[in-house]
């Protein structure tokens, strides 16, 4: 406050082991956040997105003029299980990416979902497994990634899949609302659209289960991509434990759990090929975390670092440890990040 009164712009401050950031919206509110552990760029992201939760839940007229601070607060109800989860995920989530599978069936998916979208009216609609985005419609992939993140973080925050709330999309539109519709389909098959004042739920969710009714076989063999997240054509080397692979463009990801999980079922800790796995980091969520580290702290951070305009300079990014080994590969707008095992050359993992 001492130097915004001097005219000078302060925007972070560090303690011995940890930081303070902090940063002002709309001349109504200060999103203060302290933090050990990771990095500026993930803290700047949970203070933007704690401020687009907002806009998200109450629309940006009631930020821009709050009248009563007793009924703001109370408006906001539905804001503080966001925020939950951005907290609960900030070490772990790609806040600029949201989560995908990878399935053989996302084509016919695909052309089936763009028919439902013209039948309901709305060009902005998804099929998920397990929360997970399958496949969009056009319009869907044209939201902001903020936009679709928030739909996401609202999904997982609710304790059902069934959904029919307005929200303020705080880049497409944060001043009128729309209604967000989720509808199960299968067991952990559902899908989601953004809508007007019409249809009613129950006549989109009676249009739902008619229109899919002919392709449950192809919902439910998507449906058993989880948790590997790719088809199970796709065959992994043996000194594989898992990949990050996202695509810039579209801002998406699939992080693979399937290698992982099928060594943590290999008694012994053994690989196909006979190498012993290091009982070092075993836990497959482990290793899923050190990729999203390395991604963090290394092929992130090195890109803004090796950018000349929008071409990257460095393409590869290697980590070494005693118990693992992650190699990363830059190739227009898709990066490569696979964990292996130690036992690897670092030569041959590229």
């Amino acid at each position: 406050m001492f130097c915004k009164s001097q005219g000078v712009d302060l925007p972070i401050t560090y303690l011995e082991d940890s930081m303070i950031m902090w940063k002002e919206f709309e001349g109504t509110i200060v999103m203060i956040g302290i933090a050990r552990d990771i990095t500026e760029k993930t803290l700047r992201h949970l203070l933007d997105y704690s401020y687009q939760a907002m806009v998200f839940c109450v629309g940006i007229h009631s930020i821009k003029k709050i009248k009563n601070i007793d009924r703001f607060k109370r408006e906001l109800k539905n804001y503080y299980p966001l925020i939950d989860q951005l907290l609960e995920v900030v070490e772990s989530d790609l806040f600029r990416y949201v989560d995908c599978v990878l399935c053989s069936e996302s084509m016919g998916m695909l052309t089936k979902l763009n028919e439902f979208s013209v039948q309901i009216g709305s060009p902005f609609c998804a099929i998920l497994v397990r929360q997970r985005i399958a496949c969009g419609t056009e319009g869907w992939w044209d939201l902001d990634v903020i936009d679709r993140k928030l739909l996401m973080l609202l999904l997982n925050a609710s304790s059902t899949i069934q959904q029919d709330v307005p929200v303020y999309l705080p880049k497409k539109s944060p001043s009128i609302a729309y209604r967000f519709i989720s509808i199960p389909l299968t067991q952990g098959v559902s899908i989601c659209a953004l809508c007007g004042a019409e249809p009613k739920y129950d006549v989109l969710q009676g249009l739902s289960q008619q229109f899919w009714m002919s392709e449950l076989d192809m919902l439910i063999s998507a449906e058993q991509k989880y948790p590997k997240s790719f088809p199970t054509s796709v065959e992994l080397d043996s000194h594989i434990l898992g990949f990050l692979l996202l695509n810039r463009e579209h801002a998406k990801y699939v992080m693979s759990r399937g290698a992982v999980q099928s060594l943590n079922n290999n008694p012994g800790g053994k690989s196909r090929s006979g190498t012993m796995m290091s009982s070092g980091g075993s836990s497959g969520h482990h290793r899923l975390d050190i990729l999203r580290s390395f991604f963090h702290q290394s092929v992130d951070v090195m890109e803004d670092t090796l950018r000349e305009g929008d071409r990257v300079i460095n393409l590869e990014q290697y980590w070494c440890s005693d118990y693992h080994k992650c190699h990363a590969l830059i190739e227009g707008s898709n990066v490569l990040c696979v964990l292996y095992t130690s036992a690897i050359p670092t030569h041959i993992m590229r």
